[in-house]
């Protein structure tokens, strides 16, 4: 049995240099933290192995030539044991689409989401065998949510929200994702390949 009381994910989507993500992973330090890939191997990784994963995921598009022997790809787990049992983040590459020639571009601008899941099971042993509930991660896990305040506040203090451009065929319209993006990383993408390869226009100062 299981009753739902508080569901989905707080997130928030974002686009740093690796200089600036490296700062923000100093929020993991002596947090028992562990950087967890969510191949099938659950392959472990040190902070500074995700560093290097970032950068080169970030170099991809602050480049101006398209490099044609990668793939964008940047998933992984964070597991933390800072409170009483387990409960983590989500950190993963997610693209942003937009259109191009009347049709949708094949590339999309590039954003990392972070999430935490709302809810966290609890199990508990009943006469009719054994009962779960999901309940709010702020109360059971306040260490955990509390980290994610700091994130997102680390977050929102480097950037402002990402404001582009796109040409259509009566001008340009502006595009509004909920992604944040810093002022170092919008000078170096607007010079990269996708911004000139699609014409896109960074409005985002």
């Amino acid at each position: 049995m299981s009753r739902l009381t508080n569901s989905g994910f707080y997130k928030i989507r974002f686009w740093i240099t690796p200089e600036e993500w490296g700062e923000i992973l100093e929020l993991f330090k002596e947090r028992g933290a562990s950087f967890i890939s969510t191949n099938y191997a659950k392959t472990p990784y040190d902070k500074q192995q995700v560093l290097q994963a970032y950068k080169q995921f970030y170099d991809y598009y602050a480049a101006t030539e398209k490099a044609t022997d990668y793939f964008p790809h940047f998933v992984y787990s964070i597991v933390l044991t800072v409170d009483q049992g387990m409960a983590g983040f989500f950190v993963r590459n997610e693209g942003i689409s937009f259109p191009y020639r009347e049709q949708w571009a094949v590339d999309e601008l590039p954003s990392i989401m972070i999430s935490l899941p709302k809810d966290i099971r609890i199990q508990a042993e009943s006469g009719e065998g054994t009962d779960y509930t999901y309940e709010d991660i702020r109360e059971h896990r306040p260490f955990t949510y509390k980290l994610y305040e700091e994130l997102v506040s680390e977050i929102k203090n480097r950037t402002q929200l990402l404001r582009f451009s796109v040409l259509e065929p009566d001008g340009l319209q502006v595009r509004k994702p909920s992604v944040r993006i810093s002022k170092k990383a919008a000078e170096q993408i607007r010079s990269g390949w996708i911004f000139n390869q699609y014409e896109l226009v960074m409005d985002t100062k």
